[in-house]
């Protein structure tokens, strides 16, 4: 019928050789644990970067070959399933479910569809800067991405955008990677940052403050690099206006009762607990779990009998294996080892503050791909007293480049709550990548010259 079925039978083909002939290898070629883990670390990466398999079939052939091969042990294969990111994603999957089964997102798209209508620029600006400013009182990009795409879902219908529309594509981009790439200037707003905070702390005895983090990357790897993001979709999915017809063919107004009532208190006792973490403690991911409980408990009448049964879960197995991955490679030294390489071939030096900021950014960037984003201050940060004296930086400014590695996002499968986004949303893997590549480049000639620039006025070195 059509000729993407062989070339997607030809990929399977090509995935499923790589797996055997990677498993036969582990089995059998006596190879050091560090080669070993590094070939399992590159297979899920090189598997999740082209999508020849499903992201988590990808995440099944991860713990399968650490496992049956004895790649690495159950508590570093399984790390993801302890993490709180991948509980974060599945009670921000109930919670959405939820939005949707009660009537609320369409509550919600009822305020908020009059303001995105009158044009297709103001819908996309608009629903991005809703998520951008969701990025200030909700400390996970993660559960933002979760609450936001049921509700996003629904305007994109009142809007009149069907499946297929570039504007669909364009829309739903806007709000998911607002949600996610300025916050990687805001201090508490993504897990990458909260990591680089913690190494610091226990490395180095000193944790950066919010206002010197944001007055550090947010004017430029945050705001500027949010209107380059609005600017791009424009340019690669342009469309026409809404069409008022269609949209005014939904419902006037939204379900409202008992349930609709109750979701909407767990919401605002979500969204309060989220901004005041820093006062209780509790993750956002066990906060998201108690919600996700009172949805689930039977006769809530927030979910449909057997909510489980009709839940995707997709993005909870791929969370897992991506988390576990970047556990694997810092576990067995391939992540470090990696950077330690690059550090001794560097050109490095005191005084040549430009070369520095440059090749210090590209190594973090590649380490991203490698050992995903959260595993960039995992394994930087120790090093940084050596990049401190290699450079002739303070230890201050040494750690804080890390910011512009894992705010730099070239293909999709680097970040988690990236990928959720899209899995929920239906957004087609290719259109992610139609805006990742562009902007990372763009990031490379453009922003990090001018944060170079900016570092250099604040007198950051």
């Amino acid at each position: 019928m059509s000729p993407a079925r062989p070339s997607l039978a030809w990929r399977h083909a090509v995935a499923a050789l790589a797996v055997v002939v990677i498993f036969a290898l582990l089995l059998g070629a006596g190879l050091a644990p560090l080669t070993r883990a590094a070939m399992v670390v590159g297979l899920g990466i090189g598997l999740w970067a082209t999508g020849w398999l499903p992201q988590w079939l990808t995440a099944l052939v991860f713990f399968t070959l650490c496992m049956a091969a004895k790649v690495a042990p159950a508590a570093v294969a399984f790390s993801g399933f302890e993490s709180a990111a991948t509980w974060l994603v599945f009670s921000g999957m109930v919670i959405g479910a939820a939005i949707n089964h009660t009537g609320l997102g369409e509550r919600a798209a009822l305020r908020l569809g009059p303001y995105l209508a009158s044009g297709y620029p103001q819908a996309v600006f608009g629903i991005g800067l809703a998520a951008l400013l969701a990025s200030f009182v909700m400390p996970s990009s993660m559960g933002r991405i979760l609450l936001l795409t049921p509700i996003m879902l629904t305007l994109v219908e009142r809007l009149g955008y069907a499946p297929g529309d570039p504007a669909r594509s364009g829309f739903l981009l806007s709000g998911i990677m607002s949600s996610f790439l300025p916050a990687f200037a805001i201090l508490p707003a993504n897990v990458p940052n909260n990591v680089l905070m913690g190494t610091s702390e226990a490395v180095l005895g000193f944790s950066p403050s919010y206002g010197h983090y944001f007055l550090l990357h947010f004017p430029v790897l945050g705001l500027l690099k949010w209107l380059l993001l609005m600017g791009l979709i424009l340019r690669l999915f342009p469309a026409a206006a809404p069409d008022p017809h269609q949209a005014s063919s939904a419902p006037a107004t939204a379900p409202e009762g008992r349930p609709n009532l109750i979701m909407m208190g767990l919401l605002a006792f979500a969204v309060v607990m989220w901004m005041t973490d820093a006062w209780h403690g509790i993750s956002p991911a066990w906060i998201g779990m108690l919600v996700a409980l009172v949805c689930l408990y039977p006769g809530s009448g927030l979910l449909p009998p057997k909510p489980l049964a009709q839940m995707n879960l997709e993005p909870f197995l791929y969370v897992a294996g991506i988390v576990s991955l970047g556990a694997l490679a810092h576990a067995s030294g391939v992540g470090a080892a990696l950077a330690g390489y690059l550090l001794d071939v560097l050109p490095l030096a005191p005084g040549a503050d430009a070369g520095n900021f440059g090749w210090l950014a590209g190594l973090t960037t590649l380490l991203g791909m490698l050992a995903t984003l959260p595993g960039i201050p995992a394994v930087m940060t120790p090093l940084t007293p050596q990049l401190a004296e290699v450079t002739g930086w303070s230890p201050q400014a040494a750690v804080m480049i890390q910011v512009l590695g894992f705010s730099t996002i070239v293909l999709p499968y680097q970040s988690p709550p990236l990928i959720v986004g899209l899995l929920a949303a239906r957004v087609n893997l290719r259109h992610a990548i139609r805006v990742t590549l562009p902007l990372a480049l763009i990031t490379v000639v453009l922003l990090w010259p001018l944060d170079y620039l900016w570092w250099r006025w604040l007198g950051a070195f």
